[in-house]
């Protein structure tokens, strides 16, 4: 019986000590965008566009950024914003040329402009990692 009981404390303790990420809003990513030179147009809306749709019951804003468009999926927790980007590539559909980017309970989907490269990935990524270390 003493054995349960420490087994129990144990992992109270355990659970006790693991660490969650902070949960972000749209307002702070936007801000850490703005901070890094990076402006935020709103975009025109498209029913028919997989992005804007949302995920999970999670509507999307959406940006306009240098040729591409920014869409930031602010989910409650981490768990969620994982289980929506999984669900986001189980539909059976071909994309554009995007790329996926996440944070605590953010997900960002860069959909690049034509003829647009990669130089924004570099961007974005300095900026959730300076994003990361303040909060």
């Amino acid at each position: 019986m003493q054995i349960h009981i420490m087994i129990i404390l144990f992992l109270m303790v355990i659970t006790g000590c693991t660490t969650t990420t902070k949960a972000l809003t749209l307002e702070q990513v936007i801000a850490a965008f703005q901070d890094e030179g990076m402006q935020l147009h709103k975009a025109d809306g498209n029913e028919e566009n997989i992005f804007q749709q949302g995920i999970n019951e999670v509507t999307p804003s959406f940006y306009q950024l240098s040729d591409g468009v920014t869409y930031f999926n602010i989910f409650n927790s981490e768990k969620e914003r994982m289980k929506g980007l999984e669900d986001f590539y189980h539909r059976p559909i071909d994309f554009v040329k995007h790329k996926a980017f996440v944070i605590n309970n953010v997900l960002i989907f860069y959909v690049y402009g034509k003829n647009q490269g990669n130089e924004m990935d570099e961007k974005i990524n300095v900026t959730l990692a300076k994003l990361k270390k303040t909060n």
